[in-house]
Order: C-alpha cells, then structure tokens, then sequence
C-alpha cells in the first residue's frame, strides 16, 4: 500500500465525559451521556451571563451557582462519580473557601475605603467596538457568592455519591 492510499490519522478528539467510560455498561446511559456532552458547556455559559447581568438586571451569584450547579448535577448523573470527580479538580472546601474570602473581602474592603459595609463603585471603560461598558465592583461579591453555592452542590454531590471502592480502585491507588 502506497503512502497515497493509506488513510489518514483520526485527530485526537477531547472528551467532555472523559470518566464516563469507567462506569459499569448496564448503568450507562447513551441518551444522557450525549445530552450532557450538548448542554454542559450551554449550561456554563448561561451561568456566566447571569453572573455578569446580575447586577443590573434578575440573576446574579447565586442564580448563576444554582445554574453551574445543575450542569455539575447532569454530568454526575450522566457519567457517574468519577465523571464529577474528573469536571471539577478543585475540591468543593476550596471553592466554598475562596467565595467566602471574596464575600468578606468585598465587604471589608467597602468598610475601610467607603466607611459602609458592602459599599461599592462602577468602572466605566470604553471597550472599543463592544462600546461603553460599566464593570461594578459587586461583580466581586456575585463570584464569590456563586463560588460558594457550587461549593455546597459539589459537596453534596459528592457526599450523596459515595460508592464503595471497586477492587479497580484499590489497584489503582497501589
């Protein structure tokens, strides 16, 4: 066979259920699994505009977390509990850490420089061709917020999913 005729190489493709395929065959569910590889990355971003419109109109920290939160339960249920453990590399403690030290931060930080708590500014930046542009400071506060409420989904999450360690596991970690 000529080099002409041989067929090319696939292109490594990354996965977005890259623990699916740990799961048991008779607990996997071809329907979810493509709905979850379809809908997660919608889901994030629907999370990020609510997070970023939240100032000004409804959503905001917590509505964005509940919605990260939701994509974070769809690959848990479509990939099972190594699926979650693959999506989210940070552990849930850090994430409800870190948006505990933004919200207590935001509001320290109000108290020393405006003499309020939770007082805050707006930056007015011309973005060029996205136009004017307002960035409040309470944008800090919502991250923080959403922060922790996909902490606390994460930590439940993984607390409702506890399996036994397979005899898999056990020689893995050996």
């Amino acid at each position: 066979m000529t080099d002409a005729h041989r067929r090319p190489a696939a292109a490594p493709r990354a996965r977005l259920l890259p623990a699916a395929d740990r799961q048991d065959a008779g607990e996997r569910s071809l329907q979810l699994e493509v709905l979850a590889r379809l809908a997660h990355p919608s889901i994030l971003v629907v999370a990020v505009y609510l997070l970023v419109v939240g100032t000004h109109h409804p959503g905001g920290g917590f509505a964005a977390g509940l919605v990260a939160g939701l994509g974070l339960v769809l690959r848990r249920l479509a990939g099972g509990p190594k699926e979650l453990t693959a999506a989210t590399p940070l552990p849930p403690g850090l994430l409800l850490g870190i948006g505990l030290l933004l919200v207590a931060g935001y509001a320290g930080t109000g108290v020393l420089v405006a003499g309020e708590l939770l007082a805050g500014a707006v930056w007015s930046v011309d973005a060029g061709f996205l136009g004017h542009v307002e960035i409040p400071s309470a944008l800090v506060f919502e991250l923080g917020v959403a922060l922790i409420v996909v902490g606390l989904t994460l930590d439940v999450l993984r607390t409702l999913g506890v399996d036994e360690p397979s005899e898999e596991d056990a020689e893995e970690t050996t």
